[in-house]
């Protein structure tokens, strides 16, 4: 419904009543061999359409077959993969029958394990289709506990995955590792730790995004209405870099022992980068991190929710200097980061009153806007290589939550690389 005007959605609702009515109260298995010949009303077929998924068998769907049939080529295969819609625009490892069956074999995971469902259409998480996802990011077996742990804190009710894969904002589901794996997996929390170059992080990211396009059904442009979308949503996972940081890791502030290994996953946009090359004191850093953070276009302007401050090595090893804990970081950059009500207009007032009426009901003249409602929503981690440069990134807002998982096996036991 983005951008039509509220008597066309109105016009949209009344067509719709009966038909909605109707999947309610007719028989599931007529509706079912309707709708799997029906396409989207208005839409015209293209040569070029692809997301065929969307009106016939499914990787996602129950009742889709367990295997396609395919010529012994990785290119036919990818012309296949890429004009069904399975793939992220990049060529894929073909998830073959030896493939997806060494990526679990030495896993001890039952294949056929439900792990849950894939917002927006509910898509079966099961072992094998984690797997083949894996498989087709080119995942080394040792990386599928990793995604796995993913999965799971990617369908948390918190996290609301529904919105995260439906929004026209830009918004990523991104990665943090922590703990031991990532060493004994080589995740890369220094140097570029965002960036490209690693496969734990290349892959990881690449599988996340490849089970909500296959598994939950996030097709861009279909269910995945992003406006613009983010570079991020091709692959948006890091570590870490807990050897250089002041204070303690990110999964122990979160309750984990300091032995676990952690994925912590976020409703974010891309990272906005923080360079202070002159400031002297942990103070004048932190203060040009409050001024970057404070954006009038962010969601966390007026939905609050937790936005991430990914402070450098540099960075961080001052404002430690100067006698900040972690706390002290979030209590600065929560006074600090406000917005000047001149830069908001008189309408995304009204609307922000509207969505937030507790933060904005009140606000005066001359009175600033805070970027969020108290210290603890903002969210501290310290990762890259040496250089004056940190990062803020902004989130989706109040509407998600982000959730740490720890990486387990099947007993439940954290993971590690040599077991």
């Amino acid at each position: 419904m983005a951008g039509q005007p509220p008597e066309r959605v109105a016009d949209i609702a009344d067509l719709a009543y009966d038909e909605i009515v109707r999947m309610l109260t007719a028989d599931a298995t007529v509706l079912a061999g309707e709708y799997k010949e029906k396409t989207l009303a208005g839409v015209k077929k293209k040569k070029r359409l692809r997301h065929k998924s969307l009106f016939g068998d499914d990787f996602a769907i129950r009742e889709s077959e367990d295997t396609l049939s395919a010529p012994d080529s990785i290119d036919a295969v990818n012309r296949i993969f890429y004009h069904r819609g399975w793939t992220d625009g990049l060529p894929v490892i073909p998830p073959s029958d030896a493939r997806v069956g060494g990526m679990l074999a030495d896993s001890g995971w039952d294949e056929d394990l439900l792990v849950g469902a894939i917002a927006p259409r509910g898509g079966a998480a099961t072992l094998k289709k984690i797997a083949a996802n894996a498989v087709m990011a080119g995942c080394l077996p040792e990386h599928l506990p990793v995604v796995i742990a993913a999965v799971q804190a990617m369908i948390q009710k918190r996290f609301n995955l529904y919105a995260v894969q439906t929004t026209t904002h830009p918004v990523a589901v991104l990665a943090l590792i922590n703990g031991p794996l990532v060493d004994e997996l080589d995740f890369n929390s220094s140097y570029n730790a965002m960036g490209q170059g690693n496969l734990s992080n290349a892959a990881v990211g690449r599988a996340i995004r490849l089970i909500l396009v296959n598994v939950g059904g996030a097709s861009a442009g279909v269910l995945d209405r992003a406006t613009l979308g983010s570079p991020a949503k091709y692959a948006f996972c890091f570590a870490e870099n807990q050897g250089e940081s002041p204070w303690e890791p990110f999964h122990v502030e979160r309750g984990f022992p300091e032995s676990a290994s952690t994925v912590t996953v976020m409703g974010a946009e891309g990272p906005h980068n923080v360079n202070d090359h002159g400031g002297q004191t942990g103070e004048e850093i932190l203060l040009t991190v409050a001024g970057v953070l404070s954006n009038p276009g962010t969601n966390n302007v007026y939905l609050s929710g937790e936005p991430v401050i990914v402070l450098g090595p540099e960075h961080a090893a001052i404002v430690a200097r100067d006698g900040f804990s972690k706390q002290a970081v979030k209590q600065f950059i929560f006074e600090h980061a406000r917005i000047d009500q001149r830069w908001v207009s008189r309408g995304n007032r009204k609307w922000f009153l509207r969505h937030n009426p507790k933060r904005f009901e009140n606000l005066k003249p001359g009175d600033e806007i805070p970027v969020v409602d108290n210290p603890e929503e903002i969210l501290v981690v310290v990762a890259g290589g040496m250089g004056r440069h940190s990062v803020v990134v902004p989130t989706f807002g109040g509407h998600t939550r982000a959730v740490t998982m720890p990486i387990v096996g099947p007993d439940g036991g954290y993971v590690r690389a040599e077991s």
